[in-house]
Parts: structure tokens; sequence; C-alpha cells
């Protein structure tokens, strides 16, 4: 499984530690996954792993949505990632899990609403601490969303325009 991931987040922020730690629990299991970051000291952070590709420095939801390359399912954590993964799954089927805080379900915003209407599964941040026990467990959502999401040939592989 090659499992996409998104995080916009500042460098120093709860979301981003929460991350990386997940990341680096997963690469222990030898997962595969692509990584698209806002911050250079994330991203260096996470080149250190054996199993992890890190792309461009990204900034906006449409710079990730354009560099993520083809993957079995992404990851997008917090709600500024969430438009991304929007994108993913209405243009390319790629199908998407998001990690929020509890307040971001409050946002009634159209693309919110939109977003969280269209993620596979919504996980709560609070609801994991970081380590092996939530790496284990977000696997098994990765693999539960890849065979529940109906994947679709997008126009470019299925040769119609």
């Amino acid at each position: 499984m090659n499992i996409g991931h998104i995080c916009l987040a500042t460098p120093d922020s709860e979301a981003s530690e929460y991350f990386a730690a997940l990341v680096e629990a997963l690469d222990g299991f030898g997962v595969s996954q692509h990584v698209l970051v806002a911050s250079v000291a994330l991203a260096r952070r996470l080149a250190k792993c054996a199993h992890v590709t890190i792309g461009p420095v990204v900034k906006t939801p449409v710079m990730a949505y354009c560099l993520m390359p083809e993957v079995d399912i992404a990851h997008v954590h917090e709600g500024k990632s969430g438009q991304s993964g929007l994108l993913l799954t209405l243009t390319r089927s790629i199908p998407f899990v998001i990690t929020v805080d509890n307040g971001y379900e409050q946002d009634k915003s159209p693309i919110a609403r939109s977003v969280l209407n269209r993620a596979v599964q919504t996980i709560k941040r609070d609801d994991f601490e970081p380590g092996e026990l939530a790496a284990g467990q977000h696997l098994n959502m990765y693999e539960d969303a890849c065979q529940n999401s109906q994947r679709t040939p997008t126009a470019g592989k299925s040769g119609n325009q």
C-alpha cells in the first residue's frame, strides 16, 4: 500500500507533532509513504525515514494536489489540507481520510462540509496517542478505506476525454 500524506500545519503545532509521530511509526511497519508538508524542518525530520519520500515543500492545498503522485489512499491532516483531499477524490478518484481536531467538525462552511462528506473516514486526533498502536490502527483504517471506496478510473487512464 502506498499512502500519500499532506500536512499544511505550522511546524510547531500539536498537529505537526502528531503527524510526524504517525509517519515515523508507519515507517517502522515498512509502509511506503509520500509526504507533502508546508515546513522545511518537518520535511528534514521525515526525510530520515527509510520508506518515506518527501515531495517539495507546499504552502497551498492546490500545490499539494498537483504534486501528489499516484497513491492508493491520501491522508490529509487538519482542515486546510482537506481541500487537497477533496480535489484528489473528485478529479483523480483517490480516496482520502482526514484527521481533524474536534473544532473542525463544527465548521459549517460549504467547503468544510464537502471535505467531511467526501472523506472515506474522519479521524479525530484526540482519539489517538501517537505511536505504534495508533499506526497499526491507522493502517487498518487505510486498508478498510481502500476496500470500501469505489475508485473509478480517471479520464486519463481510461482513454476517454
